[in-house]
Formats: C-alpha cells, sequence, structure tokens
C-alpha cells in the first residue's frame, strides 16, 4: 500500500505529498517537453528544451541573465549556480567564459540542464542537490554565486509546475531561506575574497552578519508586486583592519594608510576629538573606530557622514535610537554616539577618515547627559565592530562589479530618523518641515545648512538642545 510522502527539511516546515500530488506528478511527465528560443539580450539566442515539471526561463530569469551580462567575460573564474532549473543561466555563464558548477533538488531540471548544454555546444558541471540536510554537492571557492532564490508563498502555490517543482520554488524556510543561504556560504567557504553573491527574491534587505549586501536591480510585476536583485560580498576585503587595546585617536592611527576601508579600533582612546577641536571622551570599555572612507577627488563629506550615522543605526538595529543632524545618536535627550569625518588634500586628491565613537558601557564617570548603548543592548566591542563594518561597507563601498551607491536611499533614511529627534529651529524660527539634499545638508525653507553647531533642535520632551562635540 502507498502512504502519503513527505518532504522534510532542517530549514523548512513540512511539505506532504498526498497519493494525489504524486499522481499528478507522473501524469505530468508524460506530457511533451517544450522547446524554445531564450533571448536574454539582443544577439543572444539559446535552445532550451524544458520537460513539463521544470521551471523555464522567465522575467526573474532575464532580470539576472542581463546582470550577468553586465559582468562581462568569466575569463575563466568559478561560477556557481544554485537551483538551476532549465539551466538557462548556467548555459549563458558557459557562453561569457565562466567555469560554471550547478545543482537543483529536482532531478528533472538537473537531466534538463545537461540536456540543454549539450544542445548549445557548452560545458559545465551539473549536480543533483541543494542547501538542505543532505551535503552540498560541491566544495570549490566562487567568483560568483547566483541563485535565482524560491520567493513564493505556501499559500500562493496553484499547481504551475507540478509538486515536485512547485516545492522546490516555495520559499518555505522558518529563519529565511536567503539568511540561511548566506550564512552558509561563509561558513563553507565558497565565496572568493573578491567574489559576489546574486541572490534574485521578494526580499529587499537579508539578516546576515557576514556579507555587505546592496539592491542593484528590481523588477516590478503588473499585479504590483515586486522582486530584487541583491548583491552580497565581504566587506572591504582589500583593506587592513587593526584592533588596539590603547590608542591616542583611531583617526590619526591611519593618517598614513591610504586604501578605502582601512580601519582601526579600540576599546580606550586617549586623545579622541570632535568638530570643532572639541574633545570626545573614551572610557574603558567604550568603543571608537575610524575607517578610510574616500580617497580621490570628487569628496562629499556630507553625505559620508550621514552614512556615517546611518551605518551605526543599522549596526545597532533598535528603534529606541533617533539622529540629530547630520550624525549624532541619541536616547532620548542624551548623546549615544558621535561621528567625524576629517580630510586631507593633496591636489585634487582628497583622503576623508570617518570616525565612530560610542559608549558601549555605563561608566560612573559618565556625564549623565551622555547615554550608553547597554542600556537597550549589549554588544561585545568585537561584534559590534563587524557590525559596523558589514553596515558602512554595504552603505559606502564601491567597486567595478559592485552596484552603485544608492545616495537617495542613505538620504531619506536619515531624513526618517532625523525627524524622529525633533523639529529644526534656525534664526528664530521652528520649522515643521525640512529635507537634506545630496550634500548631506539641512534645507530649511531658503536656507541651505551645513554645520549642525547652527541649529537648535526643539524635541516633544524638552524645549531644544544644541549639538555637542564627537
Amino acid at each position: 500500500m502507498l502512504r502519503p510522502c513527505r518532504i522534510t527539511s532542517q530549514m523548512s516546515k513540512n511539505i506532504d505529498f498526498d497519493l494525489t500530488c504524486i499522481s499528478k506528478e507522473i501524469d505530468m511527465l508524460q506530457r511533451n517537453s517544450a522547446e524554445i528560443n531564450w533571448s536574454p539580450k539582443n544577439n543572444l539566442n539559446f535552445k532550451l528544451i524544458i520537460p513539463p515539471t521544470v521551471y523555464p526561463p522567465r522575467e526573474d530569469t532575464d532580470l539576472m541573465a542581463n546582470r550577468i551580462i553586465s559582468l562581462g567575460s568569466g575569463s575563466g573564474k568559478k561560477m556557481l549556480e544554485i537551483g538551476c532549473g532549465s539551466g538557462a543561466l548556467s548555459i549563458l555563464g558557459s557562453y561569457l567564459g565562466w567555469d560554471v558548477q550547478c545543482c537543483d533538488v529536482n532531478p528533472y531540471a538537473a537531466i534538463a540542464t545537461r540536456g540543454n548544454l549539450a544542445l548549445n555546444s557548452l560545458s559545465a558541471e551539473v549536480k543533483e542537490g541543494g542547501l538542505g540536510p543532505e551535503k552540498f554537492p560541491f566544495e570549490n571557492i566562487y567568483d560568483l554565486i547566483i541563485w535565482n532564490l524560491p520567493y513564493i508563498q505556501p499559500d500562493e502555490v496553484n499547481s504551475l509546475l507540478g509538486p515536485m517543482e512547485e516545492a522546490s520554488f516555495v520559499d518555505n524556510d522558518i529563519i529565511g531561506l536567503g539568511e540561511r543561504t548566506l550564512t552558509y556560504i561563509t561558513k563553507a567557504n565558497l565565496l572568493k575574497p573578491s567574489g559576489q553573491v546574486l541572490l534574485l527574491s521578494k526580499k529587499s534587505k537579508f539578516n546576515n552578519s557576514n556579507l555587505s549586501s546592496r539592491i542593484w536591480d528590481e523588477l516590478e510585476f503588473k499585479d504590483g508586486e515586486k522582486i530584487f536583485l541583491s548583491c552580497h560580498w565581504k566587506p572591504f576585503n582589500s583593506a587592513p583592519k587593526l584592533h588596539l587595546d590603547k590608542t591616542k585617536s583611531t583617526n590619526d592611527d591611519l593618517l598614513n594608510h591610504d586604501t578605502v576601508g582601512s580601519h582601526v579600533y579600540t576599546s580606550l582612546q586617549t586623545s579622541g576629538r570632535g568638530r570643532r577641536s572639541r574633545v570626545w571622551k573614551s572610557f574603558d570599555g567604550s568603543y571608537a573606530g575610524s575607517w578610510v572612507v574616500h580617497n580621490g577627488p570628487d569628496v562629499n563629506p556630507g553625505l559620508l557622514s550621514l552614512a556615517g550615522g546611518l551605518a551605526v543605526f543599522n549596526a545597532i538595529g533598535s528603534s529606541s535610537i533617533s539622529v540629530k543632524w547630520p550624525n549624532d545618536l541619541y536616547i532620548g535627550d542624551r548623546k549615544l554616539c558621535g561621528i567625524l569625518v576629517e580630510g586631507t588634500s593633496i591636489g585634487t586628491k582628497t583622503k576623508a577618515i570617518l570616525g565612530v565613537g560610542i559608549n558601549l558601557r555605563t561608566d560612573p564617570k559618565q556625564n549623565e547627559r551622555f547615554a550608553s548603548l547597554d542600556e537597550i543592548k549589549t554588544f561585545e566591542i568585537e561584534e559590534f565592530d563587524s557590525m559596523l563594518n558589514l553596515e558602512l561597507s554595504s552603505l559606502i563601498e564601491k567597486g567595478e562589479n559592485l552596484p552603485p551607491i544608492n545616495i537617495n536611499e542613505i538620504i531619506s533614511s536619515m531624513q526618517e530618523k532625523i525627524i524622529m529627534f525633533g523639529k529644526p529651529q534656525y534664526d528664530g524660527k521652528i520649522y515643521d518641515e525640512f529635507r537634506l539634499n545630496e550634500n548631506g545638508e539641512l534645507l530649511l525653507g531658503k536656507y541651505v545648512l551645513n554645520d549642525g553647531d547652527d541649529v537648535l533642535w526643539v524635541q516633544s520632551s524638552r524645549s531644544a538642545s544644541t549639538g555637542s562635540g564627537f
């Protein structure tokens, strides 16, 4: 007697396959395969044979394909595709010169990929399998890893391709399949230092503590649904990182470092400084970190300053924090974190260094006007530094094969957090509305302001506050 089948996974809730599903899968396999010409871009055409239970190339496939094309020739570098389906993207990668390996949990997809590679006179290593309780089928280190992630919810399945394939593209993971994928890639050391991961999903942001990320492309369907192509990479992988038990100034420690992303952090800074040469007092157990954030022409210090504040906010991840323009973080009316951007110029070239100072632990000698992070969250210094480094990289790191910096996102995100702090008062007038421009300047009516010390801020809990140093 046949019993209902059940697919179980350490990653997922149970998906039941009853006798009706099994019968349906067998019936669908009896249908004829479809023969199509897939053309992701002009002058690129591939013949594909698609079995009735295998996912065919669609708009989401084309979105990923065009991003891969934009990366140029693979030149023998290694590419991994998880969930290869009909093999369209692996075929494209092989055509562009990548050394391709690919896999799929659907055995018919693996067979289809092998056949379509041969049909187009191209080669790749194809295996059955994927992320799950079984061992992952590959152990290499890759320059590029791609996955058109399952993004359909269980209640949205409507018998598109058959039970087996439906199960493979339903995101039923309790933690989140994207999050788990990025964690596994790091843990298994699948990504080269300069490598990239491209994920196609409904999510615009993944909770991950290992890789930087930024949205590269998005696609909106007729019903308003959106999918996003995100890029993930190792933060500032070519830049040196140094931890010091004690130092005078982390900003000064970077004066002889030129690589963007170079980074120093400490728990005790004895000669920290803020804007206008103010003194930043540090207690043992505090955090001070600095980064080279720009080295070249066309520096935008205002935007870098905003990005620094947003990186700290994102690293902490608490709604208890607000931001006082341009980048000071507060808990209520007490300052939690200060940020300083300093620059040195030679000719048309400017090196900018961003410094962050924050009290991780409450200290009895601490001024009552200042807050400490342990009031809302507890971080070890190494953990906090890693999160901050990751968030800063996600916001400002540049690279030939990285998505462009999203200036509008930085500005809009910071404006929301500044509104949480209060209303600006300038020249005797309180402004109910304000905005930021692309240089991080505060726009109040006819005024364009670039110095936070010129503005008072009115909060609901008190009348007004003035700015303090870094």
